[in-house]
């Protein structure tokens, strides 16, 4: 670089350069180029200021993985705060808060609507068919996030999600149920990673944890008044509402991004033609990634079930999904940065590819305890849907404060790859504890390894995406936030299949052990809620066992993933939110 291109690079508005030369022209040594809450980035050189009302400079010359190249075009970012901020996170919790209560609330419906369409072979793609659409459009909208305009991408997909929960509501048949399950999870596909980008818009990054950690905490919540919800929805109204329930939360949600979010100005995307976006977004790849996934889901959702896993159709299901991936993986190198998920920012990104593998595991052990400690109560504690809904509550408890908390202390100290290797440690002790239950356990026992369990897995859910918040700047967070939501999604679908077929094999294997006369298969096909019912009183307690251990080896798995976690925790590049913000670098 010539002197006297040197100089002319130093005299840029919010250059170290500039403020000094300001402070010295400013006999009260106030800046006279920075405003209040305000961030200048010049396309990821490095240069950065924000000043705050307590005067604080951050981010002068720091360096971040993502902040690549030069841009000419600067960007200015102006951080809400007050009232305005307050609303707009509540409105983003409501938001998140359906999209969660969407997976549990239809738990509990089920039966009722199997009987009103007599379609109990549907069973399975009621919730396969959300989880499809969700899980293999999320890279997809982190494209669309990185060359749309953020606010009206993430309204557009609120409308998406509420229009498929209003076909939901309104349906006449199963198939109609079905086609509205995929069309509200192709919105939600964009909500959770929408938000965190919202986020990163919104709040100076020190400030970030916090925010995160409420937003993550929703899916805690709804994990537990779900089932509780839905129960009393369908008891009590209709199970309809259980969908009708989307859209006053939903219109908050709209309304409150709609008024309170003002996206930042990015130059380089906004003098792009709406062709020329159109052409940035990676339709082969993310046609190919669809098809993979579905294959893969399919085949665990068949498999061991519907179909045997050496069946024709599942080893073609599983041989189909591996060739889709491979071509799909061979697109996205060829296509480079503009990929569904470029691989230099999945690869060489240490906090990317750690951070979506470690919550890859984490959801894999947390989603099996969502849905599988129902059964435990339920099945061996007799408990209604309800009931295990609310003796689930020290999860939820648990989970909620401890991700609070550890984001407080995030945002304070401002270190936090310490807590991806206390939250995996504490998840897999108390995941260990969980496999030790049986059908005598007390109620101190459920409660207390919940309590740990759930302390674990909130202080170490929500580290990942900070990670990338920490790391990557504004072009490429939209990608690195979609793609650790992708590897999280992707891991809690695995499980429950995973855990499912075990739990099953084990059951049916099991029950002749502990009893006598009683058909194995009849106990598994009956559900959680009817055995007391039908089986005999002599023989309930051999049942009850072959339910527990059958539910203890399902748990195998958190235990081990846990263990996993822990072990990829330690690539994890150490980092810090402090003395640095993820400012608003010009898009190439």
């Amino acid at each position: 670089m010539s002197d006297v291109d040197h100089d002319r690079r130093s005299e840029r508005p919010g250059t170290s350069a500039s403020i000094a030369k300001s402070d010295k022209k400013n006999p009260d040594g106030q800046s006279d180029v920075e405003d209040e809450k305000t961030v200048e980035n010049y396309g990821g050189d490095g240069s950065s200021t924000k000043k705050e009302k307590e005067g604080e400079v951050v981010g002068e010359g720091v360096e971040d993985e993502g902040r690549e190249g030069e841009g000419e075009q600067e960007d200015v970012m102006v951080y809400p705060s007050g009232l305005k901020l307050g609303l707009l996170t509540l409105g983003l919790c409501l938001v998140l808060f359906v999209v969660a209560l969407d997976n549990t609330i239809i738990a509990t419906a089920i039966p009722t609507i199997t009987t009103v369409f007599n379609s109990l072979d549907d069973v399975g793609w009621y919730g396969s068919s959300y989880l499809l659409t969700t899980t293999s459009l999320q890279p997809s909208f982190g494209k669309i996030f990185t060359y749309f305009d953020i606010k009206w991408t993430y309204l557009s997909a609120i409308a998406l999600f509420e229009v498929g929960s209003v076909i939901c509501a309104a349906a006449t048949s199963s198939p109609m149920l079905i086609i509205g399950r995929a069309v509200a999870g192709a919105g939600a596909s964009a909500l959770f990673s929408g938000a965190l980008t919202i986020i990163a818009f919104s709040v100076p990054l020190s400030k970030r944890p916090i925010y995160v950690a409420c937003l993550s905490s929703m899916f805690g919540i709804a994990s537990v008044v779900g089932p509780i919800l839905g129960g009393a929805l369908t008891d009590k109204a209709s199970w309809r509402w259980c969908f009708w329930i989307n859209l006053p939360f939903g219109g908050c949600a709209f309304a409150t991004v709609l008024f309170f979010f003002k996206p930042p100005r990015r130059p380089s995307v906004e003098k792009m033609k709406f062709i020329e976006k159109i052409k940035k977004i990676d339709y082969l790849g993310a046609f190919f990634l669809i098809c993979g996934i579905v294959c893969l889901l399919l085949a665990l959702q068949w498999g061991g079930s519907t179909f045997a896993w050496n069946s024709a159709r599942i080893i073609g299901l599983l041989v189909g999904a591996a060739l889709i991936i491979i071509v799909f993986i061979g697109i996205q190198f060829k296509i480079g940065d503009e990929a569904t998920i470029p691989p230099n920012l999945f690869l060489r990104k240490r906090s990317v590819w750690v951070g979506a593998l470690y919550a890859c595991l984490f959801s894999m052990g947390l989603y099996t305890h969502i849905f599988y400690l129902p059964f435990y109560f339920q099945a061996v504690k007799g408990t209604t849907a309800e009931g295990s809904g609310i003796r689930s509550i020290p999860y939820l408890v648990s989970i909620t404060i401890s991700s609070i908390f550890v984001g407080g202390l995030i945002t304070k100290f401002g270190y936090y790859v310490p807590f991806l290797w206390v939250g995996s440690a504490i998840f897999a002790v108390g995941s260990g504890l969980l496999f030790t239950l049986h059908v005598a356990s007390g109620a101190g026992k459920w409660i207390g390894f919940q309590i740990l369990t759930g302390l674990g897995a909130g202080a170490g859910i929500q580290v990942p995406f900070l990670a990338v918040q920490a790391t990557l700047n504004s072009k490429l967070l939209p990608s690195g936030n979609a793609i650790v939501l992708f590897f999280n999604s992707l891991g809690g679908a695995i499980s429950i299949s995973v855990a499912q077929n075990v739990f099953s094999n084990t059951l049916v294997k099991t029950v002749p052990k502990y009893t006598t006369g009683v058909d194995a298969h009849q106990i598994a096909e009956s559900g959680a809620t009817t055995l007391r019912s039908f089986v005999p009183a002599d023989q309930l307690q051999g049942v009850l066992r072959a339910y527990a251990y059958a539910i203890d080896q399902a748990f195998i798995l958190p235990i081990a993933v846990a263990c996993a976690a822990l072990v990829v925790s330690f690539f994890m590049k150490w980092g810090t939110v402090k003395g640095k913000d993820i400012v608003m670098g010009a898009p190439a």
